[in-house]
């Protein structure tokens, strides 16, 4: 299909017209996701992102351009999550529609993970800054987290643990709306946004997804497992595998 021929997309029962109005949406959106990340924990009042925006430089664009990611701390471990996936996007004639990409992304880990206390600098860090970048770039995660229950991705990280990575130099990541102790979605004034979790793989467990006849059971199977691991959905370098059929 050339493209003259694509179809117009009708706006939602949400969009907006005008600048003001998108600004008041995106209040709203972020009043909404600072409300659902303050009842995981404490959030810290400063907000991780880079001193230069990544969509300048060829990097994917966010809905609102804006690209940053929240510190939420609990007890015993600490969430790092994506903050403005679920903005809403503007188009040239100023039209804003709510809800973004429909998800916004975490990673949790023990405290023993930030001993040092550099949570920017952490390999924890880097992997969901990528995995948000991924996300913003495909655009329809949540259509396929919504079809396969789950997906699965294999990341290029600049520092990973020793043993974390596979043959190819990537670390599997596990991603679904079915980690406990997190949500699997927030309410907004514009409806729901997916709470994706992502638990990082050993790569026995990333070789056992890409065996597989079907992958959506493979991975189904790997999220019980992990589940009922004594780490359970956290992401922990040096767990051992877990079992699977």
């Amino acid at each position: 299909m050339s493209e003259q021929e694509i179809p117009d997309v009708e706006p939602s029962e949400h969009a907006v017209t005008g600048k003001e109005a998108g600004a008041k949406m995106l209040s709203n959106a972020c009043a909404a996701r600072d409300a659902f990340y303050a009842s995981l924990g404490a959030v810290d009042s400063d907000v991780l992102a880079p001193l230069v925006n990544p969509s300048f430089m060829g990097g994917p664009r966010w809905p609102s351009l804006r690209q940053a990611w929240r510190v939420i701390r609990r007890p015993d471990s600490i969430i790092i999550a994506s903050d403005g996936l679920s903005d809403p996007f503007e188009d040239d004639d100023d039209i804003f529609e709510p809800l973004g990409h429909l998800v916004e992304v975490c990673v949790e880990a023990p405290l023993s993970c930030f001993e040092d206390g550099d949570i920017a600098g952490s390999w924890l860090f880097d992997l969901v800054y990528q995995l948000s970048q991924n996300v913003a770039d495909h655009g329809s995660i949540d259509l396929l987290v919504e079809r396969h229950g789950s997906v699965s991705m294999a990341l290029d990280l600049q520092a990973s643990p020793s043993g974390l990575e596979d043959e190819n130099e990537q670390v599997g990541v596990l991603l679904d709306a079915t980690a406990p102790g997190i949500p699997a979605a927030f309410d907004t004034p514009y409806g729901p946004v997916m709470m994706l979790t992502a638990t990082v793989l050993q790569p026995a467990e990333l070789a056992y997804i890409g065996e597989a006849e079907n992958r959506a059971e493979a991975r189904a199977a790997l999220a019980r497992a992990l589940a009922a691991s004594p780490s359970g959905r956290l992401s922990v370098a040096d767990r051992p595998a877990v079992t699977l059929p």
